[in-house]
């Protein structure tokens, strides 16, 4: 069944994610292709909409896919709100877990050599993951084409300038300072969902 696959994949997603929601991304991509939930650009799409809506990235993108693939299951509203509620709870349900089993041997954990052992090695992998994410993302909104499993030459055929202006605009937008105080996210992220109106909507440039 469809939500038990759901759930599974999710608690799996929650369970070996260390390093917060970017370092899901590769791990989400996987189960995504496997099973064919969401398309290349309905993921992007997702992404996109999770990062600039109130709370915790991974939630809200588990939110939305939990969506997407309840609405599958032949229940209407409802198997779209389920599925949400499954593939929430699967990806929040074992640093839950975690969270009351450290609490309550907080003292061991802290001053164990083999726990502080897996933390530092644990560290640089996701930092991996967490570039890996970026350069898949970074890849398919400037080379829609390009699919980094099976890199040609036609995946190179398409390129998205207006994307990459907007990238070397906001990049070093984000780090402006403006009375000591960066600009805050809330704004940078309304002010590209206006120019995003304007030139994907309004003009039609894509």
């Amino acid at each position: 069944m469809i939500y038990l696959t759901l759930f599974w994949e999710y608690f799996k997603i929650g369970l070996f994610t260390i390093g917060g929601g970017y370092a899901m991304l590769p791990l989400v991509t996987q189960i995504v292709e496997k099973y064919g939930w969401l398309t290349d650009a309905e993921l992007l799409n997702f992404i996109g909409i999770a990062e600039s809506t109130p709370g915790p990235f991974a939630i809200n993108l588990a939110t939305f896919i939990g969506i997407k693939v309840g609405a599958t299951a032949g229940l209407g509203v409802f198997g779209s709100i389920l599925g949400a509620v499954i593939a929430t709870f699967a990806v929040v349900l074992p640093s839950l877990v975690i969270i009351i089993v450290v609490t309550k041997l907080f003292d061991k954990f802290r001053t164990s050599k083999y726990v502080q052992g897996v933390l530092y090695g644990i560290k640089p992998v996701v930092v991996g993951l967490i570039l890996s994410a970026l350069l898949t993302v970074g890849c398919q909104v400037i080379l829609p084409q390009l699919k980094l499993k099976a890199i040609d030459k036609s995946g190179f055929a398409e390129f998205d300038w207006i994307s990459l202006i907007l990238v070397a605009v906001f990049v070093p937008l984000s780090q402006i300072k403006i009375k000591k105080k960066k600009l805050h996210p809330i704004i940078l992220i309304v002010f590209s969902a206006v120019l995003g109106i304007i030139i994907f909507g309004v003009f039609n440039l894509s």
